[in-house]
């Protein structure tokens, strides 16, 4: 073999070494994204606040209403709550820690409903995580880019606008 030979051959050795390690590159750089997504997904899991909202009696006209909140997810650094039973709606902030039992709060009166309820329901619950990002915990927990617009759109299409604050959920993040 001549020398022109032997480097023609040593360029194709290397050009096919070259590809394959472009290929496990790549391999390796998909598989550590997709590791990071999972993580990123397990981190959202564990930080996401899930308050979950019992009625414990039927309230008195024009007196607070007791509910029992219990939250099954991450720390719930801030949150509101906007609940109607019979002719009254009322409102309350939350706090509450990671994974905690249940606790009865009383929710005071924000103002008389505009259509009588018969059941009680519960018609807003918007909470922020660690994070400082704000989740809407009645439509499937979806996340809410710009809570402070959002809350009052929806303070508006409850007739609430002026009525009811919630300073913990449309101030900075803490």
């Amino acid at each position: 073999m001549s020398s022109g030979e032997i480097v023609v051959v040593l360029a194709a050795v290397t050009a096919l070494f070259a590809a394959w390690g472009a290929v496990f590159a790549t391999r390796a750089d998909r598989a550590a994204r997709r590791a990071r997504k999972d993580a990123d997904a397990r981190w959202d899991a564990a930080t996401k606040p899930v308050p979950h909202i019992t009625f414990t009696s039927s309230p008195s006209p024009n007196q607070p209403i007791e509910v029992e909140i219990q939250n099954l997810g991450g720390a719930l650094v801030a949150g509101g709550v906007i609940v109607q039973a019979a002719d009254d709606l009322y409102a309350g902030e939350l706090i509450m820690a990671e994974k905690s039992a249940p606790r009865r709060i009383l929710l005071q009166p924000a103002m008389k409903a505009w259509q009588r309820a018969s059941q009680p329901r519960c018609l807003l619950l918007v909470a922020r995580d660690v994070n400082g990002r704000t989740w809407d915990c009645l439509d499937g927990n979806k996340l809410i880019k710009d809570p402070r617009k959002w809350l009052a759109g929806q303070l508006r299409d409850l007739r609430l606008q002026g009525a009811v604050d919630f300073p913990g959920l449309t101030g900075p993040a803490r």
